[in-house]
């Protein structure tokens, strides 16, 4: 028999889109040093979609644990098949991709790189499309009243 879940540190709900009163529970424990060996681990489950058992993050450390933890909740939601969202966010569960460091600062240096550009393109188109519905030299705009 394996190891005592532990202490929860947190738990989120994300509800299937095609039956929102399905939801799937995530649950995460606090990481703790492995029976055997310097590591540690950070358990979770995942209820309401056909995963069994507790699965781990592990790590050098209790951060990297938890880090991993998430990554592992965030690959299991996904390979699921499953449209699952959370707070109202159509195929947004919450858990987001995590950007590697595991091979080395030039290809770390590289990914954020693209992540920023691809982010400042998307501001500068936000607020391209934001100034085109404002006014013009600050006036007011026309507030048409509806005589149907």
């Amino acid at each position: 028999m394996g190891r005592k879940f532990g202490v929860i540190i947190g738990v989120r709900r994300v509800y299937r889109d095609e039956s929102p009163h399905k939801v799937v529970t995530v649950t995460l424990g606090k990481p703790r040093r492995m029976i055997k060996g310097p590591d540690w681990e950070c358990p979770f489950r995942i209820a309401g979609l056909g995963v069994r058992g507790v699965q781990y993050g592990f790590g050098v450390d209790a951060i990297q644990a938890v880090t991993t933890a998430l990554e592992g909740i965030r690959v299991t939601l996904e390979r699921s098949g499953k449209r699952l969202s959370w707070i109202g966010g159509s195929d947004d569960t919450g858990f987001e991709r995590l950007v590697t460091t595991s091979f080395g600062p030039k290809f770390t240096r590289r990914l954020n790189s693209m992540i920023d550009r691809e982010i400042a393109r998307l501001v500068r188109a936000l607020e391209r499309r934001h100034h085109r519905r404002r006014p013009a030299n600050g006036q007011k705009g026309k507030i048409e009243k509806n005589t149907s």
